[in-house]
C-alpha cells in the first residue's frame, strides 16, 4: 500500500540542523526511538544516510535525516495499547506522527481496513496521552519513497508521510 502524500523535494542531505522557529508539522523519530534495520534494532541517533531500515516495502536505504530540536506536541503510548504485539515498551511519539494502523481501530474509528493517521489522533487519555508541548530532538527520516518503517514496536510514516507543511532545513 502506498502512503497518499502530496509528495517531497528531491534535496537530499545527510544531516541537517533546523530551528525551533519554523512551521508546524513535525513529524519525526523522538531522539531514543528503537528502528528496525537489517542489523536489528538501532537507536534513531546512530542511523546514517544510506542504512537500510526494514520498512512495509522491504529493507530500503534512508536517503536524507533531518535533525531538528523543537518544542512540539507530544503524545505517549503505552506499551500493548495498540495491539496485543504492539508494542512492547511505552513510545513517546510527537502528535503529527504518522501511525500505520491495520487493526478494529482502522475500521472502528476511520472506517477502512487500514489507516495512515497522526498520532494526535488516536490521544484516549489512558492508553494514548496528550503530553501537550515538549522540547525533543526529531530525527525525520526519508526513504527513496514515503514508507511505513518499524520504530518501537509500530508501524510508523516516514517523516514525507505527514500531511501538511514540512520542516525547511536551514541554510
Amino acid at each position: 500500500m502506498k502512503p497518499r502524500t502530496a509528495g517531497r523535494s528531491r534535496a537530499r542531505s545527510s544531516s541537517t540542523f533546523c530551528t525551533a522557529a519554523e512551521p508546524a508539522g513535525h513529524a519525526g523519530l523522538i531522539s531514543g526511538a528503537q528502528v528496525l534495520t537489517l542489523k536489528g534494532e538501532r537507536c534513531v541517533e546512530a542511523l546514517r544516510v544510506g542504512d537500510h531500515v526494514l520498512t512495509r516495502g522491504g529493507a530500503l536505504p534512508l536517503t536524507r535525516i533531518d535533525v531538528i530540536s523543537a518544542l512540539v506536541p507530544c503524545v505517549y503510548v503505552i506499551a500493548g495499547s495498540l495491539g496485543h504485539s504492539r508494542t512492547d515498551r511505552d513510545a513517546l511519539l510527537t502528535a503529527d506522527q504518522m501511525i500505520f494502523l491495520r487493526d478494529w481501530r482502522a475500521t472502528a474509528v476511520f472506517g477502512q481496513p487500514s489507516a495512515l493517521v497522526p498520532a494526535q489522533k488516536l490521544v484516549d487519555g489512558e492508553f494514548v496521552r496528550d503530553l501537550g508541548q515538549q522540547l525533543v530532538t526529531l530525527y525525520r527520516l526519508f526513504c527513496p519513497m514515503p514508507q511505513i518503517l518499524f520504530a518501537d514496536g509500530l508501524n510508523l510514516g516516514t517523516a514525507d508521510t505527514a500531511p501538511g507543511p514540512a520542516v525547511r532545513p536551514a541554510a
